[in-house]
Order: structure tokens, then sequence, then C-alpha cells
């Protein structure tokens, strides 16, 4: 019986750190006086704690990104509204509820947007399978069509090759909806919006083209920014880039690029 106690101490103690801990106390346990035996389960524990934090500052970023971002279109809608309250002609008001309207829509958006960032802060970076591109982007137009058809603008899907690359099925919707829905919103109404596939100098390619004046130069070092806009919106090619290694924005239009 001594023997056991003895050798039942190390984890004795570590339970008993283990409890004195506070919740948001996520430093790693101390292996070096521990037992051989139980180094395993504190580097385990220590790996799970790890992972567990990344996962508490993603929430806490998402949590700071909402609040910041909903600020505005929500404070836009109240004045609006104050202003309808005390409009003095019905004109005056129609147009300050059209205004708020609007507002609503914007948030809309916005919380699309910001739905989005969570699905992809909580996608695994190991999921790969092989994907076509053209299937993708029939599928992601299909399911943007009647955004696009209420704006006047026309959704094209060009002819090209059969491009397959290795990768996560559901960030490559994410990035080519992106990517095509801010096209349609900033590319005047009657013209089109192009989505190409194909390759280029042996790398599989990705292009959305629209017919806005393109991206400021001065704006194109932050457009990859987290809900970065130019102060002045106007109409104008898709502003969001995907942000790795590959890209090469063309002033009007977007294109990501991986190897074949």
């Amino acid at each position: 019986m001594v023997a056991v106690a003895r050798g039942l101490r190390p984890l004795v103690r570590l339970t008993s750190e283990l409890e004195r801990r506070e919740p948001d106390n996520l430093a790693p346990l101390d292996a070096g006086a521990a037992p051989r035996e139980v180094v395993p389960l504190i580097e385990r524990l220590n790996r799970l704690f790890v992972r567990i934090d990344a996962s508490l500052q993603k929430e806490r970023r998402f949590t700071a990104d909402a609040a910041h971002e909903l600020r505005t279109p929500v404070a836009g809608i109240k004045a609006q509204a104050q202003v309808a309250r005390v409009a003095a002609s019905e004109a005056e008001r129609l147009h300050a509820l059209d205004n708020a309207i609007l507002g609503c829509d914007r948030a809309a958006h916005l919380i699309d947007q910001l739905l989005t960032l969570a699905r992809l802060d909580t996608l695994g970076d190991g999921v790969a399978e092989q994907c076509r591109l053209r299937e993708i982007g029939a599928a992601v137009i299909a399911s943007i069509a009647p955004a696009a058809l209420g704006k006047g603008v026309r959704l094209e899907l060009a002819e090209g090759d059969d491009v397959v690359v290795r990768g996560n099925p559901e960030l490559l919707r994410i990035l080519l909806r992106n990517l095509i829905d801010n096209a349609v919103r900033h590319t005047p109404s009657g013209t089109s919006v192009r989505i190409d596939t194909g390759y280029e100098q042996g790398l599989a390619c990705l292009s959305v083209s629209d017919n806005g004046p393109g991206i400021p130069e001065q704006e194109r070092a932050r457009v990859s920014e987290r809900f970065y806009r130019p102060l002045a919106r106007r109409p104008a090619a898709a502003d969001w880039v995907c942000p790795s290694s590959g890209v090469s924005p063309r002033y009007t239009a977007q294109t990501c690029r991986s190897r074949h």
C-alpha cells in the first residue's frame, strides 16, 4: 500500500494543482519535476491548453469585430429613425425611412460577413480534397444570380479548363462568393461580372473581373485587411483579395492562384 500511495503521489499533486487553477489560467504545466510515467499526460494537457487558448482568442476577436462593425450601422439606423420622427413633411419622413431601410440592408450584409468570418475561423486547415473550380464557380453563381439580376448585373462563367486543385471546398466557395458578391455590389448596373478558370505559367488560376474603375492605388495595400473599406466608397472592382502569397489583383479583376 505504501508503494502504491507513493506511486500515485505525482497524480495527486497534479490533480491538486489543476483544482486550484482559475478557469482562465491556461499556462502550461511544469513537466520538469514529474515522474517519467506522468510526463505524457502533462504534455497532452499542455497541448489541450494551447488549443483552448486559441479557441478563446478567436471568440474574443470575433466578439470585438462584431461589436466594432455593428456600432456604425445601428447608429445610422437610429439617426434616420429620429429624423423620420421629427420630419416636417411627408417627403422628408419617407426619405428618412428609406435611408433606415438601406441601413438595415447594410447591417444584414455585415452580419452575413461576420457569420462567414466565424465559419472561416472554425474550419480546419488540414481538410483538403480534390476540388473542381468550374463546378464550385457554377454553384456560387447560381446562389448569387437572383441578387445580381435585381441589380441588373449579368454573371458569366467563361469557357475554360476544367481546373482541379487540392484544397478545402468550403473555403473555396466562401472565397469565390465573397469575390463575386463584392463585384456585383460595386460594378455598374447593366454590366457583367466574369469568372474565369484556367492555368497560367503552370498555376491553377481563378479570377473574377468586373467593369468598375478598380481599386485606387493608395488602397491596394490594405484591401486584404478585415473589414477595411475606403472612406469614400464608390462603385469599384471587387475589393476583397484572397490573403495568400498566390494572389495577384489586376485593378478590375481579383485573381487567386495555386500550384497545380
